[in-house]
């Protein structure tokens, strides 16, 4: 089991621009029903909008939420804990999860997690609250 962490502040984008978009591509696996992101594992290991038009970061690269750990751009080992959460094969995954992710958000959270296991992801849940 490994758990994948991101800046909230950062996969808040991600989420705005996928619940925003007039259209959201078909994932690698087919048409999505409802406003998805991408889990992809490539460069690193990242979040990104299946909205239409794309969310252009720079030239004609999407803007992407990279996991902690795993940005090429400013982790050295980028590489081996890429492969160590998610394994050596490159993947895209679509997660029909925006909502929930912006709620986690507007509720205060300050980092997304999303756990795999060999057959499984799953975004976990905040603690709930005491009043």
């Amino acid at each position: 089991m490994s758990n994948l962490i991101f800046k909230a502040a950062d996969v808040l984008r991600v989420v705005e621009h996928t619940l925003a978009a007039p259209k959201q591509c078909a994932a690698f696996t087919g048409p999505v029903s409802e406003p998805s992101i991408l889990l992809v594992h490539d460069e690193g290991v990242y979040l990104m909008s299946n909205g239409e038009p794309r969310d252009i970061a720079e030239g004609e690269r999407s803007y992407v939420a990279h996991a902690l750990g795993c940005n090429p751009k400013i982790d050295s080992d980028w590489y081996d804990t890429s492969r160590d959460l998610v394994g050596g094969d490159d993947f895209g995954e679509a997660l029909p999860w925006a909502a929930e992710i912006k709620q986690q958000i507007e509720q205060g959270a300050q980092e997304i997690i999303i756990t795999l296991t060999a057959d499984s992801l799953e975004l976990q849940q905040l603690p709930s609250r005491k009043h």
